[in-house]
């Protein structure tokens, strides 16, 4: 049977959620204000994150299971893409980021039909809390080493994945865990010859977030050191490329 075809694309917000009571609520309704069709992932709160949610038309998906960020994001990418969408929205539960920021991650993702939309923290930087903005310093070089491009903020949660291009780009099961998938999928867009587009946010930390963050500076910035290695050990990439990242307007 043939495809009716859209007068406009099918776009999709997932926030996964661990323990988010707090917050939750205000972010599905931000998220709602802009796109009809929001799904959380529950991901094995012991609080009263799901119940948050009562009376929003919000689709909740509620594991007993914690397995971190990365797993939920991988489900929630297969999840709406199998559900029609066009385009798959993924924002943070704790208020990091915006949900008013959806509309400019639209336009940039229909001016730039086919490319990752990342959301750029850059011009706020000093926003951020000094462990974190190291450990995204850190990452924005390897990663863009390994990327062979400039990449700013690559560790950005806010992002906007074309369906199509998501589901072309298998990532292990190994580089799903916590906050490694973000950039296992971002190297393997790169490499890919995927084109990405930017669209600068506001750094949302204090006096956004109700608890501590769930990043570990030391122990994932090492778990996203230990999959950037591999690739640049992978692909052979030449020191040489080492000046790639730093064309990074900072």
């Amino acid at each position: 049977m043939p495809q009716v075809a859209r007068d406009s694309p099918h776009w999709t917000v997932i926030i996964p959620a661990h323990n988010e009571e707090k917050t939750i609520r205000a972010i599905a309704e931000g998220a709602l204000r802009h796109a009809s069709d929001v799904i959380v992932i529950d991901d094995g709160s012991t609080d009263s994150t799901a119940e948050a949610l009562e009376g929003l038309p919000v689709e909740i998906i509620r594991h007993k299971l914690n397995r971190g960020k990365g797993w939920r994001l991988a489900e929630g990418l297969a999840h709406a893409a199998a559900r029609g969408a066009d385009g798959v929205l993924t924002l943070d539960a704790d208020g990091q980021h915006d949900p008013d920021d959806i509309p400019a991650f639209l336009a940039a993702a229909q001016a730039h039909p086919g490319a990752l939309v990342l959301g750029d923290r850059s011009s706020d930087r000093m926003s951020i809390p000094f462990s974190r903005r190291a450990a995204i310093g850190f990452g924005d070089f390897f990663i863009g080493w390994a990327a062979r491009r400039p990449i700013r903020d690559a560790q950005c949660g806010m992002r906007l994945y074309p369906a199509a291009v998501a589901a072309e780009l298998d990532v292990p099961q190994c580089e799903r865990e916590r906050f490694v998938f973000e950039t296992a999928i971002l190297l393997r867009a790169a490499l890919a010859g995927k084109r990405f587009a930017r669209v600068p946010i506001r750094a949302r930390y204090h006096g956004f977030q109700q608890r501590p963050s769930h990043f570990r500076p030391i122990v994932d910035t090492l778990e996203i050191a230990r999959v950037v290695t591999r690739l640049l050990w992978r692909t052979r990439l030449s020191p040489s490329r080492l000046l790639i990242p730093l064309r990074a307007v900072r």
